[in-house]
């Protein structure tokens, strides 16, 4: 792996808006008065400046990635191009340009639309192949250097360790208030 990455900057930021629907249905107080606050937290608005957090978050990971690749390139070092040589190269090609097309362009175009971005269900399909596709990203960095194909049991324990995340997650939102408390840009609803 090149000595210059700069991947912790994109990190994971596609979860936000799926989480924060799951998370609003699923709610205790999701069910009866509380629904209510929860519907006004995630109102139109908010859900299109989530969108549009999305888009911006989703042009800087193509800028970071794209830039690297261009300066790692051109600087013509063989000790760095090889790290994307092994990348691309064979089966690896596909998975790139699958990358480009269905981690960029495709949730790009998509979020260009004011209507998609104001919309929970659209926006957290878009949001949710973007995390998915991020799980991709990750794969594609580790996978090639250990100079090996995708084995049956690589999204099987992805899909697992996924399962049990999602189990604790809810099991831990259970426990805890999703809406700010005593918040006043939230009115109280009576109980």
């Amino acid at each position: 792996m090149p000595r210059r990455r700069i991947h912790g900057a994109d990190a994971r930021r596609g979860p936000a808006v799926p989480l924060a629907r799951v998370s609003c249905r699923g709610r205790p107080e999701a069910r009866g008065a509380g629904r209510d606050a929860c519907a006004r937290a995630l109102q139109p608005v908010t859900v299109h400046d989530l969108g549009k957090l999305l888009l911006a978050f989703t042009m800087l990971w193509v800028y970071v990635n794209f830039s690297q690749f261009l300066i790692i390139w051109m600087g013509n070092l063989p000790e760095e191009i090889t790290w994307y040589t092994s990348r691309l190269r064979g089966g690896w090609r596909w998975l790139a340009l699958g990358l480009v097309v269905l981690h960029f362009f495709v949730p790009f175009l998509l979020l260009l639309s004011r209507d998609l971005k104001r919309r929970q269900g659209p926006l957290a399909l878009v949001a949710g192949g973007v995390f998915v596709m991020g799980m991709v990203v990750c794969f594609w960095l580790v996978v090639p250097a250990f100079g090996r194909a995708l084995h049956w049991l690589d999204p099987v324990v992805l899909l697992a360790m996924g399962a049990v995340w999602l189990a604790v997650f809810r099991w831990q939102l259970g426990r805890r208030s999703l809406l700010a408390e005593h918040d006043a840009r939230i009115a109280e609803v009576p109980a």
